[in-house]
């Protein structure tokens, strides 16, 4: 059922507002670029400009003032203000300030409007009519702001920007990153409407059985001044025509009171969610007021076996894939949704069933991979620390509330497998002991059902400590051949780790070498160099029978950081070239070599 179907049903049920469909000429379009999300979601795609601040003037000349046009130059947003600049100043951050005038929509049943920024990097600060409204530091994952003192008519909204990092970062800045340092306005912002109920937390778990009874739960707040009943119109619709239909009354919730709901969605002889036949059913939650929640779930359960090997919907499960970073030359990281469609397009010309990056990607991507049948590795950036941030109670904080984030964001998408909380750390100790254990709290309470899990690197094999234990799911990073050994040693060295830890799912996470040119298959560098690396690195794990998944680092090359090598003999930084695919995305040789091995082990 389409949306503005569904409000012609609510509309009768009395749960719609009468004029909620109604559009205001000039206003932003009610629209979102992802489709798990309420309705009242308004693209505020035009009408952005964009000045940059390099010697923080801004605040003192009150560029947040309203009508302070002076030096703003039209963009696009999202953007990344340094998007084509590889330059050392560029990648050690700077300030740029974003003002956008827009219209209040009319839309009717509103008590509040927020704005809604699905990423900025990395702090923000935002003023209404030149009003503060809020602040809030860390990228990739979505943030809101009250939008008090929001007008009828036209309102400006001014956001500062400043993309400079600190230690306390996610990733850290006060040691070297894995990826480019673009800032902005990444993803998109939106205004989104809050009438009188309004509904978080969202959670669906459905695990196979003869008779599926999909548990839902969620919390719903009031969010107007007075007391008002709660109800919900419940539709659930999926393959095979299935279709479920029911109302949900609630007690009566205080102004501003938030209330728990839960209830059940019975379904016969449903379908599972399998890489092969990825089916999915949307749930539709229409709550009085006129609010509309829609999110898709899947039936299918994660599972580990005695011997450590994956397991969907109790069967062994075999992954191949690549990692990526969202990241194109042009636009940096603000991607565009073709720009999405095209990391999407690259994944499944290699045949992959499996997919990874370093933090959260945008919502419309992970979308994707519930439909195609991409499993997902999602991790947050927790990206090669060590002992001494570890042990600051305010780091573990800060990691632990961007995995909370992530989880509650990501949680009903049934293509992720694994919450991954770290990279790479160096060292550890202690401090990675208590995260773990911090860690393992979270998930248990927020979604037990996936696995937990942490990506480390496979050499020197001494690195790997006994606190991977308290994970699920081990994450290896291996260069065997690249940076140092032979791949004749990868054999040896995999299965000391498997004997290390006989009951954990062991998967790959990164394995690769650099290749920019063409040259003999003995050069470091080389594209046949690269190719021939792949080949004997999977034929390798093609026979390690306690290996669950393997994914090439990486899916594209991308810009690193300034003085970037990577091992290779002929380098130009900052591009990384382990790709598959350059930049450009035109395809290097390993593409097909890796595309007909995936293809035979994964049985295409």
């Amino acid at each position: 059922m389409t949306r503005r179907a569904l409000a012609v049903v609510l509309l009768a049920a009395g749960l719609w507002p009468a004029t909620a469909l109604r559009p205001t000429p000039g206003a932003p379009a009610e629209r979102a670029l992802y489709s798990d999300a309420p309705n009242g979601m308004y693209l505020v795609d035009t009408g952005w400009t964009m000045r940059r601040d390099p010697t923080n003037a801004g605040l003192r000349q009150k560029w947040q003032a309203p009508g302070a046009t002076a030096g703003f130059k039209a963009v696009t947003v999202p953007n990344a203000f340094n998007a084509r600049d590889l330059s050392k100043r560029s990648f050690a951050g700077s300030i740029a300030w974003y003002r956008v005038s827009f219209r209040t929509p009319d839309a009717a049943g509103v008590v509040a409007w927020r704005a809604r920024f699905e990423s900025v990097n990395v702090d923000a600060t935002a003023w209404l009519n030149g009003v503060q409204i809020g602040h809030h530091r860390g990228a990739y994952l979505p943030f809101e702001f009250d939008l008090d003192g929001i007008k009828p008519g036209t309102n400006e909204l001014v956001v500062r920007v400043d993309s400079r990092g600190n230690a306390g970062d996610l990733p850290p800045a006060n040691r070297e990153r894995g990826w480019w340092n673009y800032g902005g306005i990444v993803r998109e912002v939106y205004l989104r409407a809050v009438r009188t109920f309004d509904l978080s937390q969202l959670r669906v778990v459905a695990k196979p059985a003869d008779t599926v009874h999909a548990q839902v739960t969620a919390a719903v707040r009031n969010a107007s001044a007075t007391a008002a009943p709660l109800a919900l119109a419940v539709t659930v619709d999926g393959p095979d025509g299935f279709h479920y239909a029911a109302d949900q009354p609630q007690p009566q919730v205080g102004p501003g009171r938030s209330a728990d709901v839960s209830f059940d969605v019975p379904i016969a002889n449903a379908q599972l969610w399998t890489l092969k036949h990825p089916a999915l059913y949307q749930l539709t939650i229409g709550l009085s007021g006129g609010q509309v929640v829609t999110t898709h779930f899947g039936v299918r359960q994660w599972g580990v076996s005695a011997d450590g090997r994956l397991l969907l919907n109790g069967k062994p499960l075999t992954l191949r894939g690549a990692s990526f970073h969202e990241q194109t030359p042009r636009r940096g990281s603000a991607l565009t949704p073709a720009d999405r469609d095209r990391l999407v397009a690259e994944l499944v010309r290699i045949r992959a069933n499996f997919a990874r990056q370093h933090y959260p990607p945008h919502p419309a991507l992970l979308e994707a991979f519930d439909r195609d049948g991409i499993v997902f590795w999602e991790q947050i950036p927790v990206w090669r620390v060590r002992e001494d941030q570890l042990r600051r109670a305010s780091f573990r904080k800060t990691a632990l509330s961007a995995l909370r984030q992530a989880i509650l964001r990501d949680r009903n998408h049934a293509a992720v497998l694994a919450w991954s909380v770290s990279n790479e750390t160096l060292r550890g100790g202690s401090g990675e002991t208590t995260y773990f254990h911090a860690a393992r709290k979270l998930v248990t309470n927020l979604d037990p059902t996936r696995l937990l899990a942490a990506d480390k690197s496979l050499r020197p094999l001494n690195d790997l400590p006994r606190s991977y234990r308290l994970l699920d799911a081990i994450g290896l990073n291996e260069y065997v051949g690249w940076y140092g050994g032979r791949t004749s040693e990868l054999p040896g060295n995999l299965a000391k780790a498997h004997r290390k830890f006989p009951r954990r799912v062991l998967v790959i996470t990164e394995f690769g070498a650099e290749a920019n040119r063409s040259g003999a298959a003995s050069s470091k560098g080389t594209y046949a160099f690269q190719q021939r690396l792949l080949a004997s690195h999977l034929d390798v794990f093609d026979k390690t029978g306690y290996l669950s998944g393997a994914l090439v680092w990486a899916l594209r090359d991308f810009a690193v950081r300034p003085g970037w090598t990577g091992g290779n003999p002929h380098p130009r930084p900052p591009i990384l070239f382990k790709g598959l695919f350059k930049q450009s995305g035109a395809a290097k040789p390993a593409v097909a070599k890796v595309r007909r091995l995936f293809a035979t082990v994964l049985g295409d």
